[in-house]
């Protein structure tokens, strides 16, 4: 097993969001997700949380990756858009989560990108 990079605290309480909106979800996801924590560790469960509640947010087709998957933002950028793969788009979307100050592990990226848009909008200038 790989050992898990290290997480900033902006991704720490994404993936402590998204680990809970996954255990919430039922018995059955809470037991797989202590699992997990339990086998796997922590941040392994978290971002596998965030995967799936990024998947279920985005509607995501079982080939497009989620932002949570993006590795290297510049790469995945230059790359152009690679039509239906959805790896650019999932790019773009990460670019403007972290434009934004949130993490590629938001749960559900779009509300927080028009929560964060909304708070920008409402700031005294």
């Amino acid at each position: 097993m790989t050992k898990p990079s290290p997480i900033n605290s902006v991704d720490r309480e994404a993936l402590t969001r998204a680990l809970e909106m996954a255990r919430a979800e039922s018995a059955q996801e809470r037991e797989r997700f202590d699992r997990e924590i339990t086998e796997r560790g922590w941040q392994w469960a978290a971002e596998t949380a965030a995967y799936h509640c990024q998947d279920s947010a985005l509607k995501l087709r079982p080939w497009q990756p989620p932002p949570c998957w993006i590795r290297d933002l510049e790469a995945e950028l230059a790359a152009g858009d690679d039509g239906i793969g959805g790896r650019y788009a999932a790019a773009r979307l990460t670019q403007r989560l972290l434009r934004a100050g949130l993490s590629k592990f938001e749960p559900t990226p779009i509300a927080a990108l028009e929560a964060a848009e909304s708070a920008r909008v409402g700031e005294p200038q």
